[in-house]
């Protein structure tokens, strides 16, 4: 009972102490995402150098194939090593918060950074703000033991370091607080909110130290708006981003038979698809470097210039292959980035055909693009503020949040009307997961209660095993919990949960 008094003693102390928490985290884990997105930029810019002077000097592919079959056996002996580093690592830190995997911190944090860096910087079309996510996680978990932290402490940092890494990543400090509270913790903790925050805002400081002021996805000119008129359009392309989103949904879902059926022809073990990967991106490096990598640079160079209709399918139906074949071989990238490049193809594509049918000006075109890349965003992750606020702070124009928030939310309704999943809690569910290593304890969580419980009391609500209500929380005014209490809306309670019941015990309070 000492350590839950000692949790519970956490959970209320001053906001001094959210705020110390946050600085420490956004200082360790900003540092550690800048340096590797910092590293991934400066060998990605080579690669593509390479594969445009290979045009006059055809020897230069035999050595992109000779390097690229190199840093292929290293990150798949570094996967063979350690399994949490595959894909993107956000289903992986949204698994830890709910008590069902207890990843090794150093191990994940040094083989995710180098199999990371090498495998996204090779061109492969995966995203770098995945394990960015991951590698904050992991960074103030490890600061998590060096303080010493309690089992509610060290969540609080995880998250706040999972907010910090999206935050260093997109320059998106806002973004990666709501990212947290609307994803990964699927919670408004006020033990968070204040920690992840000033998390996010250090980590983005440090990386517009590096990188400079300069949003990451700036555009050339400031964007056109809809005239009110035009307003129709866009419950119609939020349905039709909501459609595209669903399929991807259930194909990436899925992707994984490919390689079953190659890892049955050619006998090469599962660690290592990614040979399979080095000679599919090779003509799409020789004839189309633009299309490689993550997609931020396709995105801008979209908005000052656009393509044809049908050169804009033609680079969606590419990036849709390619980014699956390369989530789905398990290599340290994630899909957060190729999912907003797939969302700006999808919306330029969309807003090109109504320019063509003479619905819209060409001056529109960008404005399309962040749309799409807002809408498609939102019904994938099922996140619509993350992806409405992330879209606008990588872009820095906030005067079409009401055309962004009209797509976004009509591309989640849809989503949520095909019965699809938030991407990254199916691919958590899809995971096979060890029992964890780690002697299982109770420890504290804390939950709001919801206007479908409030008005009942403690003992009429059938809890779960191994749950105990121990406290109701009003401000600054605390009251232990009996079977008689009444529990009131919006107010806080604490629960002593073991660890890994922790998921079943939200979902029952959020379903009671």
């Amino acid at each position: 009972m000492e350590n839950h008094r000692n949790e519970f003693t956490f959970s209320r102390q001053n906001i001094l102490g959210f705020v110390w928490t946050g600085l420490l985290v956004g200082l360790v884990s900003g540092t550690v995402v800048s340096l590797f997105r910092l590293s991934i930029e400066k060998i990605f810019e080579r690669v593509v150098e390479i594969y445009h002077q290979s045009h006059h000097n055809h020897w230069l592919l035999l050595l992109i194939i000779f390097v690229s079959l190199i840093f292929a056996f290293i990150i798949g002996f570094l996967v063979k090593s350690e399994p949490d580093i595959k894909g993107s690592g956000i289903p992986h830190v949204e698994g830890e918060l709910k008590g069902m995997l207890h990843p090794n911190w150093w191990s994940v944090l040094w083989k995710k950074f180098i199999a990371g860096v090498l495998a996204i910087s090779m061109g492969f079309m995966l995203g770098r703000e995945g394990p960015s996510i991951q590698l904050g996680s992991m960074s103030a978990k490890g600061l998590s033991k060096w303080l010493k932290s309690s089992r509610v402490e060290k969540r609080v940092l995880i998250a706040s370091g999972a907010a910090a890494g999206l935050s260093a990543a997109f320059n998106a400090p806002i973004a990666g607080l709501l990212f947290v509270v609307e994803e990964v913790y699927h919670h408004f903790s006020r033990l968070v909110w204040i920690s992840a925050l000033v998390a996010s805002l250090v980590a983005n400081f440090i990386s517009l130290n590096i990188f400079g002021l300069h949003p990451v996805l700036g555009f050339p000119n400031h964007l056109t708006s809809l005239g009110l008129y035009q307003y129709w359009i866009l419950p119609v392309m939020g349905i039709f981003l909501g459609l595209l989103g669903y399929y991807y949904e259930v194909i990436i879902l899925r992707i994984q038979w490919v390689y079953q059926k190659l890892e049955g022809i050619f006998r090469l073990p599962q660690y290592l698809n990614v040979i399979y990967l080095v000679f599919a991106i090779l003509p799409i490096g020789y004839y189309a470097p633009q299309l490689l990598g993550g997609g931020n640079g396709l995105i801008i160079s979209m908005a000052g210039k656009s393509p044809t209709l049908l050169v804009a399918l033609t680079y969606f139906i590419i990036r849709f292959i390619w980014s699956m074949l390369c989530y789905g071989s398990g290599l340290p990238g994630g899909i957060f980035l190729p999912i907003l490049t797939l969302g700006s193809l999808a919306g330029l594509c969309f807003g090109l055909l109504f320019e063509n049918l003479h619905l819209i000006s060409h001056d529109l075109i960008p404005l399309f693009i962040v749309l799409g890349m807002s809408g498609y965003f939102g019904a994938i992750s099922k996140a619509p503020l993350t992806g409405m606020i992330l879209v606008t702070e990588m872009v820095g124009d906030m005067r079409q949040l009401m055309s962004i928030g009209v797509v976004t939310l009509f591309a989640y309704i849809i989503m949520d009307f095909l019965k699809g999943e938030p991407i990254y809690e199916a691919m958590l569910s899809k995971m096979s997961l060890s029992k964890p290593k780690e002697l299982i304890e109770p420890t504290l969580i804390e939950l709001t209660v919801s206007d479908k419980i409030a008005g009942k009391k403690v003992r009429d609500l059938h809890l779960p095993h191994n749950a105990l209500i121990t406290t109701q929380m009003s401000g600054k005014h605390s009251e232990l919990v009996s079977g008689n209490t009444i529990l009131r809306s919006g107010e806080t309670i604490f629960l002593v949960v073991n660890e890994p019941d922790i998921a079943k015990i939200r979902a029952y309070f959020m379903e009671t």
